[in-house]
């Protein structure tokens, strides 16, 4: 069912989207709707608001850490409408949506929509190769390296939210934080405007941490979430989005995924439709909300096919991510692999 290696005829014929032939329907899906985005923030953050309140009406041990997972989820979401801000599709005035994205989505999360927008751009230019950061970040971090087997990919995984690979995470995101574009010099340069916006934040944030002497709430319940749990989801999902694969064969079509996801993966994994990745690269203006009907128009078209570019699941039993990172390689597919992880990494993969 999984592909190991594209096909001397898929080489030769990749498989493209025929955007000519969609381009009514992707213009119709393109429309950006104000309040469907800004429903879709404000139900974050309502969500966040009920379990802080959860925790200090219950005042229960048992409720921080069952209200710090929720909360990671709806930060995993946040980043979701983050990234729709990177594509100038989070609100129909692009400045504005920089600016709510920036207050109610990066911020909060230690992040910047601009400086998130400069790689992020560079990975669908780049999709696959080196010039694409999270490419070159992933083949450099064996963490990233799978397929492996189901207890050390688990390992992982529990890694994840134990916070032991919260240092490989910030290497990777230090380039969109305020700070990493301040000292470290990241693109673009921070603009007079950003400057203010982040300093208000932060003013606003002590200022509400000092009256409601909220400091453990906002450190147990939002800060050690973003490095924890929530990187395990995230991880899961970009796991999910790309094949780690040290040879792209160069047809971004089987080198992107779209995941179909149960409701709850999707409420913890993949939020607002970020499950659709390969619906998405095929459609980069399309908002989140529109990338189902997309979707269904790749299934139509024939592009879509079962543990290449299409899983049912993350965590499933049949054509899902979890079988797919943990499958069992060929023993020349293996070899193979560790001779191109030698040859561009000079380290072997981890399996």
């Amino acid at each position: 069912m999984y592909a190991e290696v594209v096909d001397e005829a898929d080489v030769q014929f990749a498989r493209r989207v025929d955007r000519k032939a969609l381009a009514s329907v992707t213009r119709e899906m393109s429309q950006v709707s104000n309040v469907r985005a800004l429903w879709a923030l404000a139900s974050q953050w309502l969500v966040i608001a009920a379990c802080f309140t959860a925790v200090v009406l219950v005042d229960r041990w048992w409720a921080w850490p069952i209200a710090a997972l929720i909360i990671a989820s709806r930060q995993h979401a946040m980043l979701a409408l983050m990234h729709e801000a990177a594509h100038y599709h989070f609100l129909s005035n692009r400045a504005v949506g920089d600016v709510v994205s920036d207050f109610l989505c990066a911020f909060p999360l230690n992040m910047t929509t601009a400086g998130y927008r400069h790689e992020h751009m560079l990975h669908h230019r780049y999709v696959n190769t080196p010039q694409d950061p999270y490419w070159a970040g992933q083949m450099v971090d064996s963490s990233w390296h799978f397929p492996r087997t189901p207890l050390r990919a688990a390992a992982v995984f529990m890694a994840d939210a134990l916070g032991l690979y919260a240092p490989n995470h910030l290497k990777v995101v230090l380039p969109w934080t305020y700070w990493g574009r301040l000292v470290g010099k990241a693109n673009p340069k921070i603009s007079a405007f950003e400057h203010v916006r982040y300093w208000l934040y932060v003013a606003a944030l002590v200022t509400v941490l000092v009256t409601t002497g909220a400091w453990l709430h906002w450190l147990f319940l939002w800060v050690l979430p973003t490095t924890t749990v929530m990187m395990a989801f995230f991880r899961m999902r970009a796991l999910g989005e790309h094949p780690i694969d040290p040879n792209p064969k160069g047809d971004e079509t089987r080198e992107t995924r779209d995941v179909e996801g149960t409701a709850l993966e999707n409420f913890f994994v993949a939020p607002l439709n970020v499950n659709y990745h390969l619906t998405h690269h095929a459609f980069p203006s399309v908002p989140f909300y529109n990338l189902p009907v997309m979707h269904k128009e790749l299934e139509k078209a024939g592009m879509l096919e079962d543990g290449v570019n299409m899983f049912d699941s993350y965590l499933g039993s049949t054509n899902s991510i979890r079988q797919y990172i943990t499958r069992e390689l060929e023993p020349s597919a293996e070899l193979a692999v560790a001779a191109a992880s030698q040859q561009e990494l000079g380290q072997p993969l981890h399996s």
